[in-house]
């Protein structure tokens, strides 16, 4: 039986959804866009200040959208931006919205320069009960050029590619 696989991630400016829709493409898995009803600012530094605070307060946006079944997917791969060295609050939301014990947990993220570190870290800490692995932290601008890296990380994380994925080079 193969495994199921969730590619869920939520998404600012449309970075973190294209390396998404690169995952599914790669490995056949259910994408789901994690989304809020909680406004962000589209200038980078009004958004930045928001996340900023919102870490601070620990803060946890509303979900306007659910995952149907949960409990059918193995493997969870999580995306977003990197917001103040961390996953920005929604996540967050999205983590304690579901039972993640045994599941495979892999993040996933775009930033301009801050690495991901402190999400493994993060989601360790919020979901004990579960596998992380390393994940994969790509630029923001550096997703289009990056099929083969994604393939590579995919592999080494343990995450099935589909074989024709390989054909498209």
């Amino acid at each position: 039986m193969s495994t199921k696989i969730l590619i869920a991630y939520f998404s600012h400016w449309g970075h973190t959804r294209q390396l998404a829709e690169l995952i599914a493409d790669l490995t056949g898995g259910d994408l789901f866009e994690i989304t809020t009803d909680h406004h962000y600012p589209v200038a980078h530094d009004p958004c930045s200040a928001q996340a900023h605070q919102e870490q601070l307060t620990d803060f946890r946006p509303h979900l306007t959208s659910q995952v149907a079944k949960m409990d059918q997917y193995e493997m969870v791969l999580i995306g977003h931006p990197i917001w103040w060295y961390r996953a920005p609050m929604v996540i967050r939301s999205f983590e304690e919205s579901y039972d993640l014990t045994g599941k495979t947990l892999i993040p996933f993220c775009t930033s301009g320069d801050v690495g991901i570190e402190q999400t493994k870290a993060d989601l360790r800490q919020m979901v004990p009960a579960a596998t992380v692995l390393p994940g994969l932290r790509l630029g923001s601008l550096a997703v289009a050029t990056s099929r083969q890296r994604v393939i590579d990380w995919l592999k080494a994380d343990g995450v099935p590619v589909k074989e024709e994925a390989y054909d498209k080079g």
